[in-house]
């Protein structure tokens, strides 16, 4: 059996559906401060590590994360247990499986690559919104990206760096055999029927309601379809401004690098000139 869970502060957008779709749902973090996207690590390594009694969560116990309020299941989602296990059979090294970050225009793809970084020399993205694994195998990622991390920015950003170092423990899952990643800010997000993912991530802020009628014949009303816009819009913005914050250090850090590599240059040109002269006046 699969146990879900997500972070969230607040009851808003998606969530309620998601919650009655999957009532067995674990909402950690709820009217609590949020911290940065480390809250997220933080609360599900302590809900993991310190389960009271009745909901004790054992080392090989399926963890199924999912984003709270951009993520809801597909029809297929009483699928997922048995995919999953196939696949765990086939890829035993596999530690975790993750979504698939692939945003449909060129800006967008820019943005996402320099701020988030990629993997592998084909510039392969994950989504962190989502992931599947043992309970023992997320804790392992979890804790080493905590006790390895000086700054951390976002949780998508540090597990592409340990994705980067332990290429083996993560499975991307391109295929979107579980997770169907859709990267569409401030538009409406459906489902690629082609594929027989269990979960849709609207990533970027993008809108379901259209993905709630045609999926699961649930149609939103005026003020809720207000509600969500306004907070998709405000969440997009609040993205914005931190995420630029991030591009903008990359491309500083960056600049700043090629400026040293510059002046190294011209201090070893410098030297070599001097050397030279030295050994010219030597000689006379």
């Amino acid at each position: 059996m699969i146990k879900y869970i997500c972070i969230a502060t607040e009851m808003k957008l998606y969530l309620p559906y998601l919650q009655k779709m999957i009532p067995e749902l674990v909402i950690l973090g709820m009217n609590t401060k949020w911290e940065g996207f480390i809250t997220k690590y933080k609360l599900l390594l302590a809900y993991l590590n310190n389960s009271d009694n009745d909901n004790k969560i054992k080392d090989d116990d399926i963890i199924c994360f999912i984003d709270a309020y951009d993520v809801l299941p597909t029809k297929r989602i009483n699928e997922l247990e048995e995919t999953y296990k196939a696949f765990e059979t086939a890829h035993p090294q596999v530690r975790i499986i993750v979504g698939y970050d692939k945003v449909d225009n060129v800006f967008h793809e820019y943005l996402s690559k320099n701020i988030f970084g990629t993997i592998g020399d084909d510039d392969t993205r994950l989504n962190s919104g989502q992931f599947i694994g043992r309970s023992k195998n997320i804790k392992h990622i979890i804790n080493y990206i905590l006790e390895n991390t000086i700054e951390f920015k976002t949780d998508q950003i540090e597990l592409t760096k340990y994705t980067n170092q332990f290429n083996d423990d993560i499975y991307i899952d391109k295929e979107q055999i579980m997770f169907y990643v859709k990267s569409k800010p401030l538009q409406q997000v459906t489902m690629d029927h082609t594929r027989k993912s269990s979960f849709i991530h609207a990533n970027g802020n993008g809108f379901l309601e259209t993905f709630l009628e045609e999926e699961h014949g649930i149609k939103v009303s005026r003020k809720e379809l207000y509600n969500n816009y306004m907070n998709n819009i405000q969440g997009c913005f609040k993205k914005l401004v931190l995420y630029d914050m991030i591009f903008i250090n990359n491309i500083m850090t960056g600049i700043n690098e090629r400026i040293i590599e510059y002046i190294k240059k011209i201090i070893e040109e410098f030297n070599g000139l001097y050397n030279r002269m030295l050994y010219r006046n030597i000689q006379l």
